[in-house]
């Protein structure tokens, strides 16, 4: 299957036609018939039959959370969303990003605890189906993540390439939006801060909610209003031509681009 039906399809109209119509055959990696749970997989280090390397937290961006908005067949995310914006659980301008609480603990994880942790579980995992209640519209990890790769070395460095890019391709639109909804740089900047974060202050440690006031702060006037902002965050991104794409990555997002082409043709010619 192409990539162009494997990727969040916010993206069909913006990426290089090379990369959408690369159909990379994954076949040890699966969400299916998880390889890294046992019995199948023998190593020290597995998940959890029932979790898998769902047990992660992922950052969706405003563009991305306004599509699945806007998604007519995503009830169950919408209710999620929802609930995450009416408790204040680090709904941002920036997108949905997971709790400070939640960030220090993954991010100062000891070995084992991946894929084990049940409370670490996506709050978009559906535990009845197993699968992702998201999937059309997931963040660049989750897209990306592959514990094996059938084409080797080769097939890592190729995902961990388009990683790079799609993080680069994500932050810079999710920025334009903010841009083009009258946020500041210095606002942008500090709503970047709550992303990744290895520590925190003791209240963001104690807590899985943000103060109604800081909230109400950062969403610089769209507090009341938060759907409504996601989906025009959307509305942004889904009207931009491949023009306007590449003069916002410029440089740097056009040589990330490169790197792919480069490896493209290698995967191509590699049986698996």
């Amino acid at each position: 299957m192409n990539l162009k039906y494997q990727l969040p399809l916010i993206y069909q109209n913006l990426l290089p036609r090379e990369v959408l119509e690369f159909a990379p055959q994954e076949k040890k990696a699966t969400c299916d018939n998880c390889s890294m749970a046992r019995p199948r997989n023998k190593a020290k280090i597995h998940y959890r039959e029932d979790l898998k390397c769902c047990t992660f937290h992922p950052f969706l961006p405003n563009y991305m959370v306004g599509a699945l908005l806007n998604d007519k067949s995503a009830t169950r995310a919408q209710e999620i969303f929802r609930d995450k914006i009416q408790r204040r659980e680090y709904a941002l301008p920036i997108g949905m990003v997971a709790p400070v609480k939640y960030q220090v603990e993954f991010n100062n994880r000891t070995e084992g605890d991946f894929g084990q942790r049940e409370d670490w579980l996506c709050p978009y995992y559906n535990k009845e189906n197993q699968n992702c209640n998201v999937w059309r519209h997931r963040g660049v990890v989750c897209t990306t993540f592959f514990c094996k790769s059938s084409y080797g070395k080769l097939g890592e460095k190729f995902w961990e390439k388009l990683s790079n890019y799609l993080w680069y391709v994500e932050l810079a639109l999710l920025e334009e939006a903010l841009v083009m909804l009258d946020f500041s740089p210095r606002q942008v900047m500090t709503l970047l801060d709550y992303h990744n974060r290895h520590d925190g202050t003791a209240a963001e440690k104690k807590s899985w909610v943000l103060p109604e006031a800081k909230a109400r702060d950062l969403w610089n006037g769209y507090f009341d209003d938060q759907e409504g902002f996601y989906k025009k965050s959307f509305e942004i991104v889904a009207n931009m031509d491949k023009k306007a794409f590449h003069e916002l990555i410029g440089e740097q997002g056009q040589s990330l681009e490169e790197d792919l082409f480069e490896i493209l043709p290698q995967l191509k010619e590699t049986s698996v």
